[in-house]
């Protein structure tokens, strides 16, 4: 495997998984507190310092949502940095302004930030309270390299506290685990049970907070696990750096790691932990600190990345069968009608998925699929490719380069990468230096197969996806898996809001929680939930690039609803949460110009639900409102709709009923 090379920092050379180490669990009554307050003074996050160690907190509105949990850092060159023994000096400064964002869920993002720094020398830790949430952070100025061994960021929660989280038995992963609901000892615990972030709690009477991180670069990603007689704690749990890598055709295999997180540069700044907090779930998916404290924009100029949506073939397998003469499957004259299909409908881009080169060697393209007549022919109909690509073939830079610039010359638009399948050190590396890379040629990048984003985003505006989730891909050659359906619900509270989510919705085959057996050598591929559950998901769910998963065969049975999953935007002006709570319902509006797209969804419980239109602002302005609902019988017959136009004006309730599995959808105009 070759090494990336970074700018900023001094690459790790390998990988073991390396445990969060103990800390005393003692707190001295003689400490120092340090706070960083939100503006609207209700977030705070404390810092404490004493002889033994430093403890952090999480308030909201005067009451504890992070209970006082030991921190640390451990250099091996350095020991300890745990503040024991020392005498810190802090700093305060208040950040203001508004950022204008390029590809995002809000038109603008508000930096407005209280940061207290606490210096203990040659490093600090950072505190910083917004009012969506607060977040921390190390640095260092040590003039040498560093070897991180250790990361001791634990999480003790309040008593009561309930999780909503997805956990996995080992580091190769690719993130993509249902969500489970229960107290905190319900975590299994012990090693290499990770609990994945982001992760979202429930603390009675406090209010909610989601973890996550933000500004991950040249370290591995945060997790937690739980040990056997802990029934309040998370602690960090990390993947080393590797050692024995086997490099397979799509992915790695880690046989091995080296004792330690990463080997960096002494002077840097780590990643940040982030609390999201609120009053209730609903109001998670407003937050933006993921983006707002990671890196500026690098790229001086995003005029050419475009987002939008894309036909795809994967999912429905190349099932095309309403082309007379069409010999369906993965070449030329399929991709040719993928192509018509989205021209025809205004859809910006097709992705020409797995199949198209010989045996995954990118520098073997399909004669029969013709890759530079397919870009050359939708350059022609208006419409860009983005070709699927496996990781593996990508990881040496000199290839990498070499396959990135044969294909831009060539007109495609950018690389779907899949097949990560892990968050050290060396593949955060990796990903910094492809967007770079694909930037410097005007490609897009879509990271599939991947954990959570981290704020790359807005450092590179042209990384437009990540998948790490537990989507539409699921079981779909089956009929569906039936938890995908509940775990729609739980994806809203934790792992968006991270940000963008690759869950590739839009099924138009849709099945009800009994239906008959699935026989997958005659039926097309099919989702469990109903049609309008997944109308509700392309306004629910954030993503830049949002693939339409389902055959334009079956998009052409189902005109209306194609041209309504056709109409709605992927960046937004605006994002509210309008209600929901975690494991039930979950219900969003979206605002682009002077329209709203609303999505709601329900779990296996049909559900009745007053959805409140406050979003669409004070004044008694009428608007139309295009909406589909389940049809009365969706319960058993799951593709039933009902399409209306009503009148309605703004913050005049909407009384909503879901079938089990169901879901609303609507598209709100001002009436003219």
């Amino acid at each position: 495997m070759m090494l990336p090379t970074m700018s900023r920092f001094v690459l790790p050379i390998a990988l073991v998984a390396v445990a969060a180490f103990a800390a005393p669990n003692t707190y001295a009554a003689d400490k120092e507190i340090f706070a960083a307050v939100s503006p609207d003074g209700l977030n705070e996050l404390r810092l404490e310092t004493g002889d033994n160690d430093m403890v952090y907190s999480v308030w909201r509105r005067g009451k504890v949502i992070v209970e006082p949990t030991e921190i640390s850092l451990r250099l091996k060159e350095k020991g300890f940095l745990n503040g024991a023994g020392a005498n810190p000096k802090a700093t305060k400064r208040n950040i203001e302004g508004s950022l204008p964002t390029p590809i995002y869920k809000k038109s603008s993002v508000n930096l407005a930030a209280n940061e207290t720094r606490v210096d203990f020398g040659e490093w600090s830790v950072v505190l910083l309270a917004r009012n969506d949430g607060v977040a921390w952070r190390f640095e260092t100025k040590f003039p040498d390299e560093i070897t991180v061994t250790a990361e001791n960021t634990n999480i003790r929660f309040p008593k009561e506290t309930t999780l909503c989280y997805s956990q996995e038995g080992h580091f190769q992963t690719g993130w993509e685990k249902p969500a489970k609901i229960g107290p905190v000892e319900s975590v299994k615990a012990g090693h290499p049970q990770i609990v994945m972030t982001p992760l979202t709690a429930t603390v009675p009477d406090a209010g909610v907070v989601c973890v996550t991180e933000s500004n991950l670069f040249d370290y591995p990603g945060l997790n937690f696990y739980r040990k056997d007689n802990e029934q309040d704690m998370l602690r960090s749990w990390q993947a080393g750096v590797p050692d024995n890598v086997e490099k397979g055709r799509r992915m790695t295999n880690v046989k091995s790691r080296k004792p330690y997180l990463a080997k960096t540069k002494g002077t840097r700044v780590f990643p940040w932990r982030v609390f999201i907090l609120a009053d209730a779930p609903y109001r998670l998916v407003e937050a933006d600190t993921v983006y707002a404290i990671a890196e500026p924009s690098r790229l001086k100029d995003t005029s050419w990345v475009k987002p939008g949506q894309v036909a795809w073939d994967w999912w429905n397998g190349f099932k095309i069968t309403d082309v007379p003469g069409l010999k369906t499957g993965c070449n030329y004259e399929t991709y040719k009608e993928y192509v018509n299909f989205a021209a025809t409908n205004g859809i910006a881009y097709i992705i020409m998925d797995e199949g198209w080169s010989e045996h995954l060697d990118l520098d073997r393209p399909r004669e029969a699929v013709n890759v530079p007549g397919v870009i050359a022919y939708a350059k022609e109909k208006g419409v860009g490719v983005i070709l699927w690509a496996a990781w593996a073939p990508l990881i040496d830079r000199e290839a990498r380069l070499r396959i990135f610039d044969r294909y831009a010359a060539m007109g495609a638009k950018g690389f779907k990468i899949d097949f990560m399948n892990r968050d050290d050190q060396l593949l955060e590396c990796f990903l910094e230096e492809t967007a770079g890379d694909a930037a410097e040629r005007k490609l897009v990048v879509m990271y599939h197969g991947i954990h959570k984003p981290t704020g790359l985003c807005r450092t590179y505006p042209n990384v437009l996806n990540y998948e790490g989730v537990y989507g539409l891909e699921q079981g779909h050659s089956i009929g569906g898996r039936k938890v995908v359906v509940s775990n729609d619900v739980n994806l809203v509270y934790t792992r968006m809001v991270a940000g963008a989510m690759d869950y590739t919705p839009g099924a138009m085959r849709n099945r009800a929680f009994n239906a008959p057996p699935f026989d997958k050598t005659r039926d097309a591929p099919a989702c469990y939930g109903t049609r309008c559950h997944q109308l509700a998901l392309f306004p629910l769910f954030e993503a830049p690039v949002q693939m339409l998963c389902d055959s334009p065969t079956q998009y052409r049975t189902a005109q209306e609803c194609t041209a309504f999953l056709a109409s709605v935007p992927t960046v937004w002006d605006e994002t509210v949460g309008v209600t929901g709570e975690i494991g039930k319902s979950a219900a969003v509006a979206r605002r682009k110009g002077n329209e709203w797209w609303l999505g709601a969804i329900t779990n296996w419980d049909q559900r009745e639900l007053v959805l409140p239109t406050d979003f669409l602002g004070a004044t008694q302005k009428e608007w139309v409102v295009e909406l589909f609902e389940d049809a009365l019988d969706a319960d058993v017959n799951a593709e039933h709709y009902v399409r209306r136009i009503i009148k309605l004006k703004a913050g005049e309730p909407l009384a909503v009923k879901l079938a089990p599995g169901g879901g609303f959808a609507a598209h709100f105009s001002p009436n003219k």
